[in-house]
């Protein structure tokens, strides 16, 4: 028996969570500026003649959060993410706002710095808001409140998938009601205590009761039957979701162009040349730089706690595979006790590993044993952000088993990537779980961007704190 969930704020609601949210960003710009007023009042500021500034701003960050989509539904995607996006896009109307102050000459009326002391006021009031806010949201979910009833149609490897990580994921906020499939050799198989009840002559009668959205899992080949199950569906006014089975036809940077007034997909087209190509590489050397010099004394540190607890050697090397397939060193703090595997065998580490030493499992749990791959960033054979790059022997066993995986080596090998901060990270279980990273990765090349790594290198640092896959 599948347990119903609490009916609770759902989609008919759904437009109030982004006035709620408007509230508490104009209401902690406001409360930032009263500080302000109070902190700064002794040199002459007041709250009257700050108003016009306050409506400047308010309008500012309104538009622009809207436009970043901070105030898209957040159900099912990493918060990291959206307090990333949140970062960026409260920087970016900062930065309108001081140009106002510039341009309209309101130095008189508030100071430099407390224009700045204000902005950063806001700022941490408008996280910590969202931070009880949706703290609360995530712990409702669990209990079973403000869940979406789902259907997947489609049971194969990759409505499985969908259904173990909706299970292990109950804050995300979805509950799977039914699972159903056209295959009638699936119908009556579990999966997770989840029975395949039958096909698309089930669907009508159910997506007539409660269900919010049907999820389509099946192959892009199956054109067909998905456009059957839109016919069903909208009928019965129900959302439809697809999520391609994309590794029946490994697509990467999938755009339509035009050629000769014919429309033309574009399969494998690698977006990391030209002018892109040389973008990536000064991001690579000047942020690389910046964090070498900002982390030189925890590296200095971290050397030494390794020399003092455990000896030498300080650095693990171990050979791995880069842009365009070709093998370098990659650098890593040592967190295991030295030993030898047996033959060219690889030992996957696992949660408290009896391998790790006292600093090392500390170093592993804030991801700070890779640290010493900026050298590798510098070198250029590794970048900031990027597909993470496994053991040779891992490498060679996934390109006969997935098809399309060699697409990662058309871009350098990361420190981070997209698939880690979606906390797809750590031990790997099964093909499913390098099936998941890959399609990550090949979301992140197709759609690569400055902006889009620096996004992914601002949750990262959040992810240090909160990730559930750290260890």
């Amino acid at each position: 028996m599948i347990k119903k969930p609490n009916r609770f704020i759902t989609k008919e609601y759904a437009g109030l969570f982004e006035v709620f949210s408007r509230i508490i960003d104009i209401s902690s710009i406001t409360v930032g500026l009263f500080v302000t007023v109070y902190l700064f009042s002794s040199s002459g500021l007041q709250l009257k003649n700050a108003l016009a500034l306050l409506l400047i701003k308010s309008l500012i960050c309104l538009i622009t959060f809207k436009e970043s989509q901070v105030y898209r539904s957040w159900r099912g995607r990493p918060y990291s993410d959206q307090f990333s996006r949140l970062f960026i896009a409260f920087a970016i109307s900062s930065g309108f706002t001081i140009l106002v102050w510039l341009v309209i000459d309101l130095d008189l009326i508030i100071s430099i710095e407390a224009l700045l002391i204000w902005l950063i006021l806001s700022l941490l009031l408008i996280i910590a808001c969202r931070v009880i806010v949706f703290t609360a949201v995530r712990h409702l979910r669990k209990k079973g409140v403000n869940q979406k009833k789902i259907i997947i149609y489609g049971a194969g490897r990759l409505g499985k998938s969908i259904v173990n990580q909706l299970l292990k994921s109950p804050e995300s906020g979805f509950i799977v009601m039914s699972l159903l499939d056209d295959n009638r050799q699936l119908h009556g198989n579990t999966i997770s205590n989840l029975k395949v009840i039958g096909g698309k002559e089930k669907l009508a009668s159910i997506s007539k009761t409660e269900i919010e959205e049907i999820w389509v899992a099946l192959p892009l080949s199956a054109g067909q039957r998905i456009h059957e199950v839109l016919r069903i569906s909208c009928a019965n006014n129900v959302s439809v979701r697809l999520i391609p089975d994309l590794f029946g036809l490994s697509l990467l940077n999938h755009s339509v162009t035009e050629f000769l007034g014919f429309p033309m997909i574009d399969i494998s087209v690698n977006k990391m040349v030209g002018l892109n190509k040389i973008i990536k590489m000064l991001e690579d050397k000047i942020l690389g730089s910046i964090f070498l010099i900002i982390s030189s004394p925890l590296l200095v540190i971290i050397s030494f706690l390794l020399l003092l607890t455990s000896g030498q050697p300080i650095i693990f090397l171990q050979k791995r595979i880069g842009w365009d397939g070709k093998i370098f060193t990659i650098y890593k703090f040592r967190t295991m006790k030295v030993h030898k595997e047996a033959g060219d065998q690889i030992t996957q580490a696992i949660p408290n590993d009896v391998r790790f030493t006292k600093v090392g499992k500390w170093l592993r749990k804030t991801s700070l044993d890779e640290l010493p791959q900026i050298i590798n960033v510098l070198q250029g054979r590794m970048s900031l952000v990027g597909p993470r790059p496994h053991a040779l022997k891992q490498e060679d066993e996934f390109k006969k088993k997935i098809e399309g995986y060699v697409l990662r080596y058309k871009v350098k090998p990361g420190i981070t990537g997209w698939a880690q901060v979606n906390d797809l990270r750590g031990e790997v279980k099964s093909i499913d779980d390098i099936n998941r990273r890959l399609q990550h990765d090949l979301f992140y090349i197709e759609n690569w961007s400055l902006w889009f790594d620096i996004r992914i290198l601002l949750t990262t640092s959040i992810k240090i704190f909160f990730s559930k896959q750290a260890w």
